[in-house]
């Protein structure tokens, strides 16, 4: 082939791509079409925001909304990079608000306009104070004060601050000799070492050829090298210490052994509380299910069963609310079941009858006198608000010039009736007796875990379940120890007893 043939065979514009338009890697992954890169893969002449705005660009919208290629990062996820060709020049900024960045950055010490925001003096005069405070700071005695032309020596004292420095030294030096070579023993001054061996001691250590060096040695080094008492004295010594680790040691076996004995009478207290409980025709067992777990929660079933087992009562309750489909779901009492149930006030009084001059057991006393509580505070309520409407009608008083504070008096009103009624019940709880009966102990509450009652969540199978715990505890031992003087209806129940 002739050359001229070979000219024309090559295309007078070259068709291949810039080297920096290139990409340097294979995509990732394509997010809406456009290539994910991994670091450095993306063409070279792509750039992010941030890198445009480092040289005046401005990003289009239509940039914005159509990137080139993305670049993954580990902290900030897929990055959009774009054509600085297609960018805006940012417009200049006004020269008031490049004077409040460049006073920003000003020192305010030397007056110098630095690359950072400044909050303070630069770093260049920071230094500069701080070199010329040490300067000061060696010029000056640190005993007096007195500061002159030259520095100090490492001990930082004149000469009048450095003798007494030394003087005291001497004295502690003196001190501790004598506490050293003396027998620490109580009266007894008999010699245990020598001076000299103990200076010896210092020196090796440079306690006393360090003339800057002012502590003694920790007292809690074997310093020097002998006993700190004599033999006779030692020997008095270690008895004395061989008596106390008897003493302390009886100490803590007589505790130890209290602790177990009141241990096991506690337990039979509480089988004996339970046997009582059990024997006892006027204790009635009460349990609630509500709305829910809160203090406002609303009561929608009640139940109370004597001793015997048999069910005093037993009523769904319309708490006047939409029941919460979680508690529904637990105790299966849907709002529609209690549409036609009768409310808490019209049972009150059949309540009052069953409970009045019982000894009532309830398994989490707290929660239940809680919700009874709230009930009871809701019906005093009602009737509290009837009466002083009816005393703003005989008063003849305009209805829009009602104190603001009737329902706050309404409800303190409510409130104490609530609690008086409360106060005349005897309410015990079977949570935290039958707990330590089972004696599952936690190491992180440092008690005995709190045990499920596990009744069914039903008002009257809980009431069972609770005299099922009661069985349980009665079984545990001999039958005779509500017979050996156990028998604790007389006095109103155990230790576990308590008015709400």
């Amino acid at each position: 082939m002739s050359t001229s043939t070979a000219a024309a065979a090559i295309p007078a514009v070259r068709t291949e791509p810039a080297p920096d338009r290139v990409a340097r890697g294979k995509p990732l992954a394509h997010l809406d079409g456009v290539p994910v890169y991994g670091w450095r893969g993306a063409p070279s002449y792509l750039r992010t925001k941030t890198q445009l705005a480092s040289d005046r660009l401005h990003v289009t919208e239509a940039q914005e909304a159509a990137p080139l290629a993305y670049v993954r990062t580990r902290d900030y996820g897929d990055v959009p990079l774009h054509d600085p060709a297609a960018a805006v020049k940012m417009r200049p900024l006004p020269s008031s608000t490049k004077a409040k960045m460049a006073a920003r950055r000003t020192c305010p010490e030397c007056g110098k306009v630095r690359k950072v925001i400044l909050r303070g003096p630069c770093s260049v005069c920071r230094e500069r104070a701080e070199k010329q405070r040490q300067r000061e700071r060696a010029r000056t005695c640190a005993g007096c004060g007195t500061v002159r032309e030259q520095p100090y020596p490492k001990h930082r004292r004149c000469r009048s601050c450095r003798q007494e420095q030394l003087e005291a030294k001497r004295a502690r030096v003196a001190a501790w000799l004598a506490e050293v070579t003396v027998c620490a023993g109580d009266g007894c001054t008999k010699r245990r070492g020598s001076k000299k061996a103990a200076r010896a001691w210092l020196k090796e250590r440079d306690w006393l050829l360090c003339p800057e060096r002012t502590d003694l040695p920790d007292s809690s080094w074997n310093t020097p090298d002998w006993s700190p008492r004599c033999t006779p004295c030692q020997k008095a010594y270690d008895a004395e210490q061989e008596r106390r680790r008897a003493e302390c040691q009886a100490w803590y076996e007589r505790q130890e052994r209290e602790r177990r004995e009141r241990e096991r009478r506690e337990a039979e207290e509480r089988v004996r509380w339970a046997a009582a409980a059990l024997a006892d025709p006027d204790v009635v067992v009460l349990d609630t299910e509500t709305t829910g777990l809160d203090d406002d929660a609303r009561i929608v079933e009640l139940a109370v069963v004597s001793s015997s087992g048999e069910v005093l009562l037993d009523t769904l309750l319309n708490p006047g609310e939409p029941v919460p489909d979680d508690a529904a779901a637990l105790h299966g009492i849907t709002t529609a079941r209690v549409a036609g149930a009768p409310a808490f006030s019209d049972v009150l009084v059949q309540l009052t009858s069953l409970l009045d001059g019982k000894r009532c057991l309830i398994y989490n006393r707290w929660y239940d006198v809680g919700v009874l509580r709230h009930e009871l505070t809701l019906h005093y309520l009602d009737r509290a608000a009837r009466e002083a409407a009816e005393t703003v009608r005989l008063e003849k008083v305009q209805p829009g010039t009602v104190a603001g504070d009737l329902r706050e008096r309404a409800m303190a009103a409510a409130r104490l009736q609530a609690e008086a009624w409360l106060d005349a019940m005897t309410f015990e709880d079977v949570m935290i007796p039958y707990s330590d009966w089972v004696g599952e102990y936690s190491e992180y509450h440092g008690n005995n875990r709190w045990q499920p009652l596990n009744g069914g969540h039903r008002a009257a199978e809980d009431c069972h379940a609770v005299l099922g715990c009661l069985r349980a505890m009665a079984d545990s031992a001999a039958t005779d120890a509500v017979a050996d003087g156990g028998d604790m209806t007389a006095t109103g129940g155990g230790p576990w007893s308590k008015s709400a």
